[in-house]
């Protein structure tokens, strides 16, 4: 396997990143990156990742960006961990329609947290529809389930997990109970979470942001 090396924040999405890590049990290198100039919209950094984005992650000479891509390319480097459903079933199928409309959600909370109207032409022309249709497809594709696929924990349990954790917590727009949260933390009860959460305090107090 070529090196793992990964380029983060503890208060940035790389969150779910490191979490993912651990969950494979990777041996990986963490670059600790400052926002601002002196850290995302360095030259350095801009030279990782044009947009100036956390989390980045470097495999050997390649270089992959954007949470549903590294969510992806993570578990299928690591398939003794069955983080994904195997290729070519409709259980991959399912797993790609989930991740993409989590892609979405994530934005529809954005939205929401910072107040975007919800126009009958915005509805009808973006992706996501309305926050409360994805609030409600979400909650309705989860209910009753232990895991969001299948009988096991996927990357896609992580994923959604570490959504709806930032829609209860930063974005302030889920409530911090109901089906939804009792979800999230089911998941965010497994050790690699906690090792991971471990992991991004001592970054923390490395960066000096506690």
């Amino acid at each position: 396997m070529k090196k793992i090396t990964f380029y983060t924040n503890p208060y940035s999405r790389g969150k779910g990143i490191r979490w993912l890590l651990e969950e494979c049990g990777a041996d990986y290198e963490v670059v600790p990156v400052p926002f601002g100039e002196n850290g995302t919209k360095s030259a350095d950094y801009l030279a990782v990742n044009p947009m100036g984005k956390l989390p980045a992650v470097k495999y050997g000479d390649a270089v992959i960006t954007e949470v549903a891509a590294l969510i992806t390319f993570l578990a299928e480097l690591f398939p003794e961990k069955n983080l994904i459903p195997a290729a070519g079933t409709a259980e991959r199928g399912e797993f790609y329609r989930w991740l993409i409309f989590a892609l979405h959600a994530e934005y529809a909370f954005m939205d929401k947290r910072f107040g975007i109207p919800e126009t009958p032409e915005r509805k009808y022309s973006i992706g996501y529809g309305s926050f409360d249709e994805v609030v409600a497809t979400l909650t309705k594709f989860l209910r009753g389930k232990e895991y969001a696929l299948g009988n096991r924990f996927t990357a896609l349990d992580l994923y959604l997990s570490s959504l709806i954790a930032w829609g209860i917590m930063r974005g302030q727009v889920l409530p911090a109970d109901g089906e939804l949260a009792a979800y999230m933390k089911r998941h965010m009860a497994r050790p690699a979470f906690a090792k991971a959460q471990a992991l991004d305090a001592e970054l923390a107090k490395q960066m000096g942001l506690e």
